[in-house]
Formats: C-alpha cells, sequence, structure tokens
C-alpha cells in the first residue's frame, strides 16, 4: 500500500505503511453500521485549520482531563434497550454490572468513558499489529484494540467505547453524540497536542528515507508496530494535520525518559518528583511539556 505524502512532499516510497493490506472483515462490518452522511471535504479542511489554531491553549473545561458535562459523549438515557445506571467519572454506563468469565471484576454491559484527546490518544497508547484504525462519520478516528474495546477520537476529545458484546460497537460508533447534542451528526477530526503531532512526523519524515516499516523502525528507535501504527494514523489523518509541523528533535529514548518523569509525578507529585531527580519544579514543568499528550497527564 502507498500512503499519501506528507506536508507536501510527495507521496512517500513504495513499501511503506502497512505491511500487508487490512482485512476488511471486522472493520467493514463496523464502519457499515456507523456509517452517516460523510462530512464534505472543505468543512473537514475548515475543522482541521480551526483545530491548528487551538493547538496551543488547552480548551475551556479541559484543563486536567476534566470536560464540562455538556461536552461528554454518551449513547442517550437507554441504549439497546439498556437504561443508563451510572454517569460518574466521566463514564457513562448502560445496564446492570455482570462479572466477566473467569474474572473477578464487575463491569457493566455497555461503557462510554470521556477523557481529553491530552490525555488519552493512540500516540500515548501504543501500536499493536492486532488493532485496526478507520475512519468514522466523516472525520472521527477510531481504533481498535481488541474485541469489545474502541477508541474514538474526535475534537479534542476521546471516546473509550467498551461492551460484552463486540457486535453492538458498530451502533455505539453510530448513536455516540455529546449530551448537549439532540442526535448524532458528522465527527469532527481529532486534535491532538503538538509533541503528539511531532511524533507522527518522525515517521512519515524517516520514510521518505527508508523503505519498509523494519528499516524505518530501526532508523528512529521505535517499535516495528509503532512505526506501523502512526503511519496508517498519519494517512487517514491527511497532510493538512502535519503541515508546518516541525520533527522532533529528541530522541525515542530521550521521549521515553521524560514519560517516566511524567508518571512519576502522576505517582506522587511535582515536588517529590522534582526532588527525587535533583532538579528544581520549574525545570520538571518544561521536561514535562515537551511530551505533553505522550504520558497520559496533561
Amino acid at each position: 500500500m502507498r500512503l499519501a505524502g506528507v506536508c507536501g512532499c510527495g507521496p512517500l516510497p513504495a513499501g511503506v505503511g502497512l505491511s500487508a493490506p487490512r482485512p476488511a472483515t471486522a472493520r467493514a462490518r463496523l464502519e457499515a453500521r456507523a456509517s452517516i452522511p460523510r462530512m464534505p471535504r472543505c468543512r473537514i479542511a475548515f475543522l482541521l485549520a480551526l483545530g491548528a489554531l487551538l493547538l496551543a491553549a488547552p480548551a475551556s473545561g479541559q484543563e486536567g482531563g476534566r470536560l464540562d458535562k455538556s461536552e461528554q459523549f454518551w449513547l442517550g438515557p437507554y441504549f439497546g434497550g439498556l437504561e443508563l445506571t451510572d454517569t460518574r467519572h466521566q463514564t457513562f454506563e448502560y445496564g446492570q454490572c455482570e462479572f466477566p468469565e473467569g474474572e473477578g471484576g464487575c463491569t457493566a454491559p455497555i461503557r462510554v468513558a470521556n477523557a481529553t484527546s491530552c490525555t488519552r490518544n493512540p500516540i500515548s497508547e501504543g501500536g499493536g499489529l492486532e488493532r485496526e484504525v478507520f475512519l468514522v462519520r466523516g472525520g472521527g478516528l477510531a481504533v481498535e484494540y481488541e474485541s469489545g474495546a474502541i477508541d474514538l477520537g474526535t475534537g479534542r476529545q476521546t471516546l473509550s467505547l467498551r461492551a460484552h458484546e463486540p457486535e453492538v460497537l458498530g451502533a455505539m460508533l453510530r448513536e455516540a453524540r455529546r449530551r448537549s447534542e439532540a442526535a448524532p451528526g458528522p465527527l469532527a477530526p481529532p486534535v491532538y497536542p503538538l509533541p503528539v503531532l511531532r511524533e507522527l512526523v518522525r515517521v512519515t519524515d524517516a520514510a521518505r528515507r527508508f523503505e519498509g516499516v523494519d528499516a524505518i523502525a530501526e532508523a528512529t528507535g521505535l517499535q516495528p508496530e509503532d512505526v506501523e501504527m502512526r503511519l496508517r494514523i498519519a494517512e487517514l489523518l491527511g497532510p493538512d494535520v502535519l503541515a508546518g509541523v516541525p520533527a522532533p528533535t529528541m530522541s525515542v529514548a530521550t521521549v521515553d525518559r521524560l514519560r517516566e518523569l511524567a508518571f512519576g509525578v502522576q505517582t506522587h507529585n511535582l515536588a517529590h518528583t522534582a526532588e527525587r531527580h535533583k532538579m528544581s519544579v520549574a525545570t520538571l514543568r518544561k521536561k514535562l511539556a515537551r511530551v505533553r499528550g505522550l504520558a497520559g497527564g496533561c
């Protein structure tokens, strides 16, 4: 498969992209069930441009991963014959809690969890050969992680859709809407923090110099499955999203070290992590800003 060029630099070399054609089975079924009249290209381009202008500043009500109630996505007061039973922690659960076979945890049959695209996105979660990535309802970016689990990115938000019965996911993709919306409509493309976009540029730039996923992985220090997923995401988002985004200056190893610092702050706090690593809080904040959107906390 040939990957479309990025930043107007022409097509990427042959052999770059997915190592083999992706199966049309599960993804095709989900896309068919989630089908809604697609958003016009001109509108997608406008939304992408608007999102780029907003990258530098957090959206209202989204600091620290919090979302206003009206912004949160749900499936309505009822879904698939199940009543809405829990709305805590920016998560909407439908039906009564059930114990999965062979597990001790108790989960509702249908769940929709809301997060910002800074706290959860496919780059921060990592890649995997078993995953599918595809567009939904115009510009929404869907990532299928496993049976019964899909993340959907739109605007500055990521929805985690979970279902005990995977066949229901297509209807969930079709019906998901903000609480302030009367009915589902086209979805805007996702908007990611600049460090996330730079990680996409890391692989698209390397793809022009090296042939094949394995060669790109060796050159960048990424795992092949991460390279494959990032190329796929760049392909689906289109060249306008990465136009003008600078290539990263940090190595993957440096990014990983800074992510570890960010995880330490989430486990403890800024002051404790700064003291442990013998640096000031101000210095630690600057380091964390370089991996904003790559370590789960924002």
